[in-house]
Formats: C-alpha cells, sequence, structure tokens
C-alpha cells in the first residue's frame, strides 16, 4: 500500500464523516415518541428478591463429514444470587454452587438419526440447511438455546418468589416451535409469583434507523445517556416494526435500559412477566448490576456467562474427547478416522488443506 492509497481512503471516509454522521447530528430530531422511565435503586436491598439467571455455550469435539455428523458438548450454567447486607455494605451471595449441566449429543443431518432424537433436533436440521455454510454452528446454536429454554422451564416450576434472567432476548423462531415452553415459563411464573426477563449482550433490532445510521447502542449512548444520567428504562417503538417478527413469536414487551449510572452501555430487556410490577423488577435487577468492572449488567449473567463458556477450555475439550475415543473405536471406527475427526470449537477442520499450505510456506 503506498501513499496514494492511504490518501485514497482518508478521503473516502471524510465523506462518511461529513456527509453523513455530521449531517444527522445537526439535525433536530423528534424524540416525543419515546417515554423514558426515570427509576431508582431499591429502598431497601434487604426486599431484593433472589435472581436466578441461565447461559449456556457448545464445544464441538469430533466431525465425521461423509456423514455430515458432528460430535457437541453442551454446557448450561445456572447462578442463584441473593443480596446481603454486610456490616452496611452490599455483597452478592451465591445461595449455592455455580451449576453446570453438560451433555453430550450428535447433530446430524442424516433422518435416520434424527429419528431417535427429540423434535428439536429435526427442527433446527432444517433452520441449519438453510445455510450455505456455517450449518453446524447453526445447528448447534439452535440446540443450545432449546436447552437453555427448557432450563428455564424447569426453574420457572420449581423456583418461587424470584428473578428468573435469561440470557438474550424473549423472542423465538415460529418454524423452531418453542412457544409452547414460553407459555409455560410464563404460567409457572405467574403461579410461582416468579418475574421473569431476558437481558441482551448485544442488540441488532435497528429499531431507530428511521433517524439515521444508527445502531441502537449509538443511538441510545448519544441521544439518551447524558440527557438521563440515572438509571431509566424506555420501552422500543415495536408498532413500527411488526413486519420484523413475522418470523418470530414475542415472548413480553421489549425495553431497552440502563441499571447503572455508570452503565457501559444500554442493554435490552425483554419482560416476559412483572406480575404487574415493571419498575419495581427493574429497580431490583439494576441492584445486582453494580458491579465495578461490568457496570449495568446483572452478576448473575456475568457468572453464568463465564461458567458456560469455559466449555471451550482447551483441557477441557481434551478431556471429553480422550472419554469418547475408546466407545468410538468399540463401534468399529479406526483410530485414524477419529483422529481425522477432530475439530476446533466451532466444528471446523484443525488442518484444513488452506492451513496445510500456510505451514508449507513458512
Amino acid at each position: 500500500m503506498d501513499d496514494k492509497d492511504i490518501q485514497n481512503i482518508i478521503d473516502l471516509m471524510k465523506i462518511v464523516r461529513h456527509e453523513t454522521i455530521d449531517s444527522q447530528e445537526r439535525k433536530e430530531f423528534d424524540l416525543s415518541e419515546f417515554n423514558p422511565m426515570e427509576f431508582r435503586l431499591p429502598e431497601d436491598f434487604n426486599t431484593v428478591r433472589p435472581i436466578v439467571s441461565v447461559d449456556g455455550s457448545y464445544c464441538f469435539l469430533f466431525s465425521f463429514l461423509g456423514a455430515e455428523t458432528w460430535i457437541a458438548l453442551f454446557r448450561v450454567a445456572i447462578t442463584n444470587y441473593e443480596i446481603k447486607i454486610i456490616n452496611g455494605e452490599i455483597k452478592y451471595h451465591l445461595r449455592g454452587p455455580l451449576k453446570m449441566v453438560n451433555r453430550f449429543f450428535v447433530l446430524s443431518f442424516r433422518e435416520k438419526v434424527l429419528n431417535e432424537q427429540p423434535r428439536a433436533f429435526s427442527l433446527a436440521k432444517k433452520d441449519a440447511e438453510k445455510f450455505r455454510t456455517r450449518k453446524q454452528q447453526i445447528f448447534a446454536t439452535d440446540i443450545m438455546t432449546y436447552l437453555e429454554h427448557k432450563t428455564l422451564e424447569k426453574i420457572s416450576e420449581t423456583y418461587s418468589d424470584c428473578i428468573l434472567l435469561a440470557d438474550g432476548a424473549l423472542v423465538s423462531r415460529k418454524d423452531l416451535y418453542r412457544k409452547p415452553i414460553f407459555d409455560n415459563i410464563i404460567d409457572n411464573c405467574e403461579k410461582n409469583d416468579n418475574w421473569f426477563a431476558g437481558v441482551s449482550k448485544t442488540t441488532s433490532s435497528r429499531f431507530f434507523d428511521k433517524f439515521g445510521f444508527y445502531s441502537d447502542d449509538a443511538f441510545l449512548k448519544k441521544f439518551f445517556d447524558k440527557k438521563y444520567p440515572s438509571l431509566t428504562y424506555i420501552k422500543a417503538p415495536i408498532q413500527d416494526f411488526a413486519a420484523q417478527f413475522q418470523q418470530f413469536h414475542r415472548h413480553g414487551d421489549l425495553y431497552f435500559a440502563k441499571m447503572s449510572e455508570n452503565a457501559l452501555k444500554w442493554f435490552r430487556v425483554d419482560v416476559g412477566y412483572d406480575g404487574g410490577e415493571l419498575e419495581n423488577l427493574f429497580s431490583q435487577i439494576a441492584a445486582y448490576s453494580m458491579v465495578h468492572m461490568l457496570p449495568g449488567y446483572p452478576i448473575g449473567l456475568i457468572e453464568a456467562h463465564t461458567g458456560a463458556k469455559s466449555v471451550r477450555k482447551p483441557k477441557l475439550k481434551e478431556m471429553y474427547e480422550m472419554r469418547l475415543i475408546k466407545p468410538l473405536k468399540d463401534i468399529g471406527l479406526e483410530p485414524q478416522e477419529i483422529l481425522d475427526g477432530a475439530v476446533d470449537f466451532d466444528g471446523e477442520h484443525w488442518r484444513s488443506f488452506h492451513e496445510t499450505l500456510d505451514l508449507w510456506s513458512l
């Protein structure tokens, strides 16, 4: 790359900067359609409900591409926190050890295999087939969310008087038929006096496109962050975007919330059931969102994410691979077939021809 190329890049970036962003910044946006609601932390932290959080992850172990078949390990992590006041200080206290449920599954595009598995696998396979690449990752993600949703369903049935937090939005693809699971979760929450919400790490809903080329995060930070420095929630303008949700079931009302005065960002919060106490729900979630390193995001989901992602630690992956080698040999697979089936975390071969060529070229 020479100086001429660099200058060309700079000239084009000036266009982006001055003709797009600056021109939008000068507009007088009418934000009257929004009704930001400020709220406070609980007056008495002793009255805050426990918060139970769920997150999941997966790791591929082996691939048998001739059969379009993968073996994957799934992990669902569950945290159960409460707030205690000790010597006048707020402390987050685990009401039990971090729970992690590990399951092996075969992800296969072969009908004979799918016929032996729950319906969720056939539905996930149909969804994954729509993609030309990364099919196994789409398949695995659909199964992972299925396991998370079933875990939430069980918790909603067995726990009471708590806040149940899901990782991510409370939406489901219609063709995956998850609506009965969410209906059960919400029914159970009503019976057992649980509140239910989902908090998304990232959001790409594009609800604010009509105001210019702004992502959700950029728009909220730019136009609401300074104006509303305290805790605030805003209901999303969902009525203007019904077409976006034609393929989805929504299982609650959609909000964006700033849950700490020092929040790193506004988070999308889907409220499935609040028992008629919406402000109190946000207030209590915010009470768990005062972690100094990640202000504005609930500690239960932080720890659940950390636990779930540990399934991708190399040593753990290797341990589970070793556990599978002998059973795979016992069904007649040759050692070389098993070694050739070793894949990375996302189900891709460790040694593609491209990687071999790169090594040869060193």
